[in-house]
């Protein structure tokens, strides 16, 4: 289980623990001004406060969200659950997804956009997240679900 602290966005600095056994833990901090809240999923949002995990989403210098999925490495069904993305109503996100072992059929549901792919190749999905809700990401050649995307 994953534990992030959202601060607010001005700085990002990472710390690692490593105790008396083997284990390291880390968490990821951005900070600025106000609220801290502690979190088990990624939390991305690009105008107030901003956590993510490297290998959730990346806020890119303009705001944007880029999320990235790797089918069958770290997609939602690989991870049994956990691959979980929250962004603020507003964003724009881009997800790109590949496959190595198959050609795709990838949909994003409710918003009704899609994008297809050769196996191997990337495949992008680009949008302004106007609907609040929780979103299934899914491929519509194998019926698995990829990710799940929350707008808040």
């Amino acid at each position: 289980m994953r534990k992030h602290i959202v601060i607010s966005s001005l700085f990002v600095l990472t710390l690692t623990a490593c105790g008396s056994s083997s284990s390291t833990t880390s968490d990821t901090i951005v900070a600025s001004d106000t609220t801290m809240v502690a979190e088990d999923e990624a939390v991305v949002d690009a105008s107030a406060s901003t956590v993510v995990d490297p290998t959730d989403a990346i806020v890119n210098a303009d705001g944007s969200i880029s999320i990235n999925v790797i089918v069958g490495t770290d997609d939602y069904d690989t991870l049994a659950g956990e691959r979980v993305v929250k962004v603020a109503l507003g964003s724009a996100v881009t997800i790109t997804l590949t496959d190595a072992n198959e050609d795709q059929d990838y949909h994003l549901h409710v918003y009704d956009v899609g994008a297809e792919a050769k196996k191997g190749e990337p495949s992008v999905i680009s949008l302004i997240v106007d609907q609040a809700g929780q979103f299934d990401v899914e491929s519509h050649t194998t019926g698995k679900t990829l990710l799940v995307l929350v707008v808040e």
